[in-house]
């Protein structure tokens, strides 16, 4: 009986060692992206990459005069200010990047909570202001310049 355990065992090992391993490494298509992943690295944009966001931009309601600005830090945090240099801020928040999107959860103090949703399409700004103190939730559009 020694000897049938041995066989099964070794027979087990053989079968599924292979099996474990083959999901390790660059298998795939040929033209399978993750096998390239420096290859584009100085032209693509790459999900995480804020550096298009950071900044101040004016906030406005259409075609209006300025409301407000946003601005982005380096850090991954956003506030919404009176002023450009931030020192009237607001509401606050932090921020992930996907593409050309911006989001992130915020916070009116005193008042409740919600989140943003930035768009960049070319140097325009589009950001959706949710303000989860409202029901149903209301969505306040603004679109924004750099300054």
């Amino acid at each position: 009986m020694p000897t049938f355990r041995r066989f099964f065992w070794t027979a087990i090992w053989t079968l599924l060692l292979p099996l474990a391993l083959a999901g390790c490494g660059g298998g795939g298509p040929p033209d399978d992206s993750a096998d390239n992943d420096n290859e584009n690295a100085e032209t693509e944009t790459v999900a995480g990459d804020n550096s298009a966001f950071v900044g101040t931009w004016a906030l406005r309601q259409g075609t209006g005069a300025v409301e407000w600005y946003i601005l982005f830090k380096a850090d991954n945090s956003w506030l919404i200010s009176d002023t450009p240099d931030g020192s009237a801020q607001r509401v606050y928040g932090t921020y992930t990047v996907e593409g050309n999107r911006a989001a992130g959860p915020m916070v009116n103090p005193g008042t409740g909570e919600g989140e943003i949703v930035a768009t960049l399409s070319g140097e325009t700004l589009a950001l959706d202001f949710v303000e989860y103190w409202h029901n149903p939730y209301k969505h306040v559009l603004y679109n924004g310049t750099k300054i």
